[in-house]
């Protein structure tokens, strides 16, 4: 069976969030969101108006509780992958947030400002989140189901591609927020200055206290000039194995 878009459908499931209010389309066997990007989209506070940009959006997931959260801001979700996308307009559509929140099946790196409409106003964002490819393209087992392996490998984008193209669709000023591999900060500080952003500032998140950190959070800023903060660490457990409070939070509305 074909979609209205020509495209073969995907098989997937129906999973719920934020207490059921959210219904979420994921594909069943290809890419489907972990909790990477509910720790990130729980990072965004947008002012009243802000435009936001989701680099990688997959089925929407973070667009969707933005959009669930913040009622009177504008999101981009982009996809390169179109399965992907057309699940991600699903989603926005089931939820009734297709007011603010509209969904682009395009390759960032050739996506230039000219591409990006926020409703009836085009232009540039004022914040740009991802989730972005986080394994470089030659290093560890490529999966080989084509939608995880998008995902996880720098395949169709590479991570100084990924600050260019977030520079080229930022405003001045702009914040760039993203969440990465804790043991790539080496690669990542001087890829985002090189490409003309200040690092605001980072997270470290552990999976229990006497862990290492997995990952970190990082927030950009656009031709900015300051100092960094590093934020106090993000516990997922704690010492019982139970969800910490600040990380249970991020499921609820």
């Amino acid at each position: 069976m074909s979609s209205k878009f020509g495209l073969k459908l995907v098989e997937s499931t129906v999973d719920t969030f934020f207490e059921n209010q959210i219904r979420i389309y994921q594909p069943r066997n290809g890419y489907r969101y972990s909790m990477d990007p509910v720790i990130l989209a729980a990072q965004v506070m947008p002012s009243p108006g802000c435009k936001i940009i989701d680099i990688g959006c997959g089925c929407g997931i973070i667009p969707l509780i933005i959009g669930f959260r913040y009622k009177n801001v504008h999101i981009i979700g982009i996809e390169i992958q179109s399965q992907l996308a057309e699940l991600a307009t699903k989603n926005i559509t089931g939820n009734q947030m297709s007011d603010r929140i509209q969904i682009l099946n395009k390759d960032i790196r050739t996506t230039t400002s000219f591409d990006i409409h926020f409703f009836d106003s085009p232009g540039v964002a004022d914040i740009i989140v991802s989730n972005p490819p986080y394994k470089k393209k030659d290093t560890g087992r490529l999966n080989p189901n084509i939608q995880k392996a998008m995902a996880r490998h720098e395949i169709k984008l590479e991570l100084s591609q990924f600050f260019s193209s977030a520079r080229r669709l930022l405003k001045p000023r702009g914040q760039i927020l993203f969440i990465f591999p804790a043991d790539r900060l080496q690669d990542l500080v001087p890829d985002l200055s090189s490409h003309g952003f200040q690092l605001d500032w980072i997270q470290f998140i552990h999976t229990k206290k006497n862990k290492p950190a997995k990952l970190i959070l990082v927030s950009g800023i656009k031709d900015g000039h300051g100092a960094c903060i590093v934020r106090p660490p993000l516990y997922i457990y704690d010492n019982q194995n139970n969800p910490t409070n600040e990380y249970e939070a991020m499921f609820k509305p």
